[in-house]
């Protein structure tokens, strides 16, 4: 897939993100995946990472190192944004585990390019 596509899915997926993160409390359905949160938020951000990493053409360690830090400036962002909607809440454990998803969407987007 071509950069500028990456890019396009990585700024509709950020959307998205904010969008879901936008719902109120009271208006998202109890699912039992829910009691998973933590690795909801690992596999959501490991999609942004990855879209991020495939986003440039140059992919050299210093490179990864600033996107997993704007990744994680994102999800601290969207954490803080949640505090705002009626009935949801701000948490330091689903930054945390939205960086380690960040972490492993970089290095399956590091690995997948190096096979080419």
């Amino acid at each position: 897939m071509k950069i500028r596509s990456f890019r396009v899915l990585l700024i509709l997926y950020a959307v998205l993100i904010l969008l879901v993160s936008s719902i109120p409390g009271s208006s998202i359905p109890r699912f039992v995946l829910f009691s998973w949160d933590k690795l909801l938020h690992l596999i959501e951000y490991s999609i942004l990472s990855f879209l991020s990493v495939n986003s440039f053409d140059k992919k050299s360690k210093k490179q990864i190192i600033i996107i997993s830090v704007f990744c994680l400036c994102f999800a601290t962002m969207d954490e803080l944004w949640q505090s705002f909607i009626p009935g949801r809440f701000s948490s330091a454990l689903d930054v945390i585990a939205d960086g380690i998803g960040i972490v492993i969407g970089s290095i399956f987007a590091v690995r997948l390019n190096s096979d080419k």
